[in-house]
């Protein structure tokens, strides 16, 4: 007999057995996601829930949600974290309990409607998602920049690590970006500086502010080391990732080149996070990209990755690089009336720990 109850410290070990036999994918392309703690990812929200199944003692999986509230409509939806069951356990059910019991607990808590991020290859996610009602209501992009090579930053901006008057000035810049994008609540001063402080990983040490040659702020963005909660690696490789590896392999020998790590090797990679920019001058943007980018050469990174919406200007700019970009689905399922329209989407960096 299955048996769903809270999450309790003791979990953590066996929880983390059971994640790193659970790569999100199918069987041409998986991600497989390595942590040093299950549960250090709910410490940045507020509101915050993990059941776990027990069938005979032994845990067979869990699932994670948050609350979250929208500020202006005073509503409140939730965020599913993860679903994970056991490979031992699995096709016996048990996903399907642990989302009933996810979603009773999102009404007991008034929430409207749910969502949650399924990536693109995961097919048996998608199955169970829209099995048990949820619809895809949004595409995210995932452009990585290989970060192989110094780039040339153009002169005419000012860029440096923002103090705390620059700040100020930033979250202003920061909201008025953002404003407009579904799930994004406007920061004030106080509340961005707790931001920066709250993220594993990142920090008022790694926020970077461009301004143009009248001093007036251009372009900012954060720099997030995701490593400090998760760390990524192909568990099965993409064809075409073999394929460049093969090619740019060749070329190896005559220049530098893109890297391609193993299947089952880390990724190195820190987000672009919190960015904003003049529309009007997108070539800050690209500069602070570019600036970025050597900085995590500095740093022996291997990529630099961004989340945005397909509508982001974002994209267009970081297109310039030649990015390799993947792709997370939204899917989402009401409780009471309609959703809402999931464009355009803000995406909010604590929920892409996979």
């Amino acid at each position: 007999m299955v048996l769903i109850r809270p999450f309790n410290d003791s979990d953590n070990q066996k929880m983390l057995e059971i994640e790193r036999l659970c790569p999100q994918g199918d069987e041409n392309c998986a991600m497989g996601v390595d942590k040093k703690d299950v549960i250090a990812r709910y410490g940045m929200y507020d509101n915050w829930n993990v059941l776990v199944a027990e069938e005979d003692g032994k845990i067979a999986g869990w699932i994670g949600l948050t609350i979250k509230t929208d500020p202006e409509k005073k509503e409140k939806y939730v965020y599913i974290t993860e679903v994970m069951v056991d490979p031992a356990f699995q096709r016996t059910g048990i996903a399907t309990r642990l989302i009933k019991e996810a979603e009773k607990k999102a009404q007991e808590m008034e929430a409207a409607y749910a969502y949650c991020y399924i990536y693109e290859p995961n097919k048996a996610s998608r199955y169970l998602f829209e099995k048990m009602g949820y619809s895809e209501v949004r595409g995210i992009r995932f452009p990585g920049i290989s970060t192989y090579k110094k780039l040339d930053v153009p002169s005419e901006y000012s860029i440096k690590p923002a103090d705390i008057k620059i700040i100020d000035d930033a979250v202003a810049f920061i909201n008025e970006y953002n404003s407009g994008f579904i799930h994004f609540t406007q920061f004030t001063n106080q509340t961005f500086e707790s931001h920066l402080k709250l993220i594993p990983g990142y920090g008022q040490e790694n926020f970077w502010v461009v301004r143009d040659k009248d001093n007036k702020i251009v372009a900012c963005a954060g720099l997030w080391d995701s490593s400090e909660l998760f760390n990524l690696c192909y568990a099965r490789e993409p064809a075409a990732v073999k394929v460049m590896k093969s090619v740019f392999g060749a070329l190896s020998h005559i220049t530098r080149v893109p890297k391609f790590p193993a299947e089952g090797e880390n990724f190195k990679v820190l987000y672009v996070v919190d960015y904003a920019f003049d529309k009007k001058q997108p070539d800050a943007m690209l500069a602070l990209l570019k600036y970025l980018n050597n900085l995590s050469i500095d740093r022996g990174q291997d990529f630099l990755m961004a989340m945005t919406d397909p509508e982001d200007d974002l994209l267009t700019v970081i297109k310039k690089l030649k990015p390799q970009t993947e792709t997370w689905n939204i899917f989402a399922k009401s409780f009471e009336g309609t959703l809402p329209t999931f464009s355009p989407f803000y995406v909010d960096i604590r929920d892409m720990v996979p």
